[in-house]
């Protein structure tokens, strides 16, 4: 029997990572218990570097007041990987999900994490692959998108983030993935013009659904607050 896959959308817009944060927590827990519904946060961040849960240490390559003058936050998470920027102009999508509900393992839900990412990037013509030794998505060599989970008794929470035009200065200051001689891109910077990170989310949620195979429905930010309080 087929099984029959749900997420609903919500468009946050710019937020700071410790809101978003608790929200992915109150949902998750409330997935956990068999309430809400499974969900699909995208946002921008206002600048942080988050760090994986065996990573406390930010893996920078810069001073730590570098960091702190630029006005960019430094947070620990729960989640998987190393170091991660986040920032306005890259998209951020989190999914709240019941893996189980779906019959999906954790490395399923994140091989089609990237693959999503993949087919965004091929919507503008920019060709995106896989490497053996770090998750995540590249392009020739430097990397454009990342993925780092938290699952807890088969619900999700993190996920996937994909360098729209973000603020490239900013993200030079850390080793993304914790690899020294990592190099990052942009979306606008392979096609070498400005993207809407509108269209990239649009297309991330038509792709998302696709790979999966489930049934998006974009959902307004008041049906989400009565979600999240429910």
């Amino acid at each position: 029997m087929s099984i029959k896959r749900s997420v609903s959308v919500y468009d946050l817009g710019l937020t700071r990572y410790s809101d978003v944060h608790r929200l992915q927590q109150r949902l998750q827990e409330q997935r956990r218990g068999g309430d809400g519904v499974d969900s699909l946060l995208l946002t921008e961040h206002r600048p942080v570097f988050t760090l994986g849960r065996s990573h406390p240490e930010p893996n920078l390559r810069v001073q730590d007041e570098v960091v702190r003058e630029q006005g960019i936050e430094v947070v620990q998470t729960e989640r998987g990987g190393d170091i991660t920027y986040h920032g306005p102009g890259q998209l951020v999508a989190y999914g709240i999900i019941d893996l189980r509900n779906w019959d999906l393992g954790v490395v399923d839900y994140v091989a089609a994490l990237e693959t999503t990412m993949i087919a965004v990037l091929a919507d503008w013509g920019v060709w995106g692959d896989r490497r053996d030794d770090a998750r995540g998505v590249w392009v020739e060599g430097r990397k454009i998108g990342s993925v780092g989970l938290h699952v807890r008794r088969f619900v999700s929470m993190h996920g996937a983030a994909l360098n729209v035009e973000p603020n490239m200065d900013h993200i030079g200051l850390m080793n993304p993935c914790g690899i020294a001689d990592a190099e990052m891109t942009s979306l606008a910077a392979e096609v070498d013009q400005p993207v809407s990170l509108s269209e990239v989310s649009q297309s991330f949620v038509f792709h998302f659904a696709r790979v999966l195979d489930c049934e998006a429905e974009m959902v307004s930010l008041d049906q989400m607050a009565q979600a999240a309080s429910g």
